[in-house]
């Protein structure tokens, strides 16, 4: 249980560096035009991945599941995180929905699947440079 409270920890990392990146986005990128979402998608992206990649080594004692499993739960509470964000903008599921479209530039669904996969794939990477254990 401790390890995925770690995780879960972990994650909550992740939140400022996404209000950061946020603002990023809306201060500076904007500027660049409709390469913003994307550029703004990109970045969050790679910031949770070396958040995961300095950061979940940490964590002691696990197997491969359990890196699935802190994936899912983060996931899972990016995803609850920026429903709550829609819903106390007065916006809801639908347009959570919406920030999965990748056609109007929007990146999201890369930001999703880096925060499902990035515990995952650092075991794999750390394991081959002979630094975790073997998963």
């Amino acid at each position: 249980m401790k390890k995925y409270i770690q995780a879960i920890g972990i994650w909550f990392l992740i939140i400022p560096l996404a209000i950061i990146n946020g603002g990023l986005r809306e201060n500076v990128l904007v500027k660049l035009g409709n390469i913003a979402l994307p550029l703004s998608g990109l970045i969050l992206s790679i910031c949770i991945f070396l958040v995961a990649y300095l950061l979940i080594p940490k964590i002691k004692n696990c197997e491969a599941k359990d890196y699935i499993i802190f994936g899912v739960i983060w996931f899972v509470l990016t995803n609850l995180f920026d429903l709550f964000m829609y819903m106390s903008e007065g916006g809801g599921f639908k347009d959570l929905l919406n920030s999965y479209n990748f056609l109007n530039g929007n990146l999201w669904i890369l930001v999703v699947m880096t925060t499902l996969i990035s515990p995952l794939v650092v075991s794999k990477i750390r394991l081959k440079k002979g630094k975790g254990k073997n998963v």
